[in-house]
Order: structure tokens, then C-alpha cells, then sequence
């Protein structure tokens, strides 16, 4: 087995780490405090797109990490309707749109241009939870452990993606690691008693109007 193998099984590894512990938090509780829901509307689609990008590159570690991804969004997304955050399933719309647009970029134009693409969506969404960790009232929905392994994912997968000359990759695992890495600090801090330093964020539909709001604030 090649490094390259081997850091891909780690990445894939660390990929399953990552959720695991969001996944158990939400199935065993039923709690959504904390969780921004067009953060996981997003994840649907960039997991799409990560899935169909595995399938081309012909990655048996991307194609593993990101089905069991998928997987556990639809499972967080069906808790989070579940406890009234959004009414309709035309909420997830966008983010299978998302993932249908991603693909095609990958397919048609190649694999920086998916790169620079997905890194949209990814440092968005990433940002969009960070601000619901400053706004919520109670953000225990939220699993530290989960975002502790984004981190340490975003560099496995950085260092894959230098290895297989993957610009794509390497693109997107570079935003994300440091915007997981705020996420973390965020969650460490309220975790340490600190905040919320701002308003709560409106659930459900108010969230889509207020996007532009929340992110210039």
C-alpha cells in the first residue's frame, strides 16, 4: 500500500471520526440546540459534489467517507425538521441544487475549478455555524469532538491532496481548515462558559432572509 493509500485511509478514517460524534449527540438526545440548519442544507450539497468527485478520481477513501457523510446529514436534517426548525423539505432544495452544480463544474471544467468552487459553500456554511455558536442561547447540540476531528481532517486530507497533485483538494482542505479551526475555538470557548456575545438567530425561514444580514454584522 502506497503513502498515498495509507493517508487516504486515514483521511476517510478521520471523515468518519468527524460526524460520529455530532451523529450519536443527535440520535441519542433528539437535541438540535446550537445546529445552524443552512449549515447542514450546505453539507448535503458539498457532499454530493465531494461523492461524485471520488467517483472520478476513482477514490475508494472518498467514495467510503462521503457516502457515510451523506448519510448522517440526512439523519441530522431530518432531527432538525423533526424538532420545527424548518416546515417544508423544499428547504433542502438548494442544497441539492448545490451539489448537481458542483458536479457539473467537476465533470465539465475540472478539478481546480471545483476546488474554488466548493470552497464557497464549505468557509460559508463553516461561518454560518460560528455565528450560530456566538448568537445561540444553548449550543450543548453541538459536539466538540466533531469539530476537533474537522480540524485534524482538513490537514490529513490537505496532505492527500499534495500528494496526488489533486488541485482541488488542496484548495478546499486549505479554507476549511481554518475555517473549521474557528468553529472549534468558538465552540471551545462557549464550552468555557463564555458568550453568547449576540442576538439569537430566528429559526426556520427567518434564517434564509436574514443571511446576508447575519454575515455582515
Amino acid at each position: 500500500m502506497s503513502a498515498l493509500d495509507v493517508l487516504g485511509w486515514c483521511g476517510a478514517i478521520a471523515s468518519v471520526c468527524i460526524s460520529l460524534p455530532q451523529f450519536l449527540l443527535v440520535v441519542r438526545t433528539k437535541r438540535t440546540h446550537g445546529l445552524a440548519l443552512i449549515a447542514w442544507v450546505i453539507a448535503l450539497g458539498t457532499g454530493i459534489g465531494w461523492l461524485d468527485h471520488g467517483i472520478k478520481l476513482m477514490s475508494l477513501q472518498q467514495i467510503v467517507c462521503n457516502t457515510w457523510g451523506i448519510a448522517v446529514t440526512v439523519v441530522i436534517l431530518w432531527f432538525l425538521y423533526r424538532n420545527g426548525r424548518y416546515r417544508s423539505w423544499l428547504t433542502l432544495l438548494p442544497g441539492l441544487v448545490l451539489g448537481a452544480v458542483l458536479a457539473t463544474v467537476d465533470w465539465r471544467i475540472g478539478s481546480a475549478a471545483f476546488g474554488l468552487l466548493i470552497i464557497i459553500p464549505q468557509a460559508f456554511g463553516m461561518a454560518r455555524q460560528g455565528i450560530t455558536l456566538m448568537r445561540a442561547p444553548l449550543v450543548n447540540g453541538v459536539a466538540i469532538p466533531t469539530w476537533f476531528a474537522q480540524v485534524c481532517n482538513q490537514a490529513i486530507w490537505l496532505g492527500w491532496g499534495l500528494l496526488a497533485h489533486d488541485a482541488g483538494i488542496q484548495i478546499s482542505s486549505s479554507v476549511s481548515l481554518v475555517a473549521a479551526s474557528f468553529v472549534l475555538t468558538l465552540r471551545l470557548l462557549r464550552a468555557s462558559g463564555r458568550g453568547p456575545w449576540l442576538k439569537a438567530v430566528p429559526s426556520g425561514g427567518g434564517q434564509w432572509r436574514g443571511l446576508a444580514a447575519h454575515l455582515t454584522r
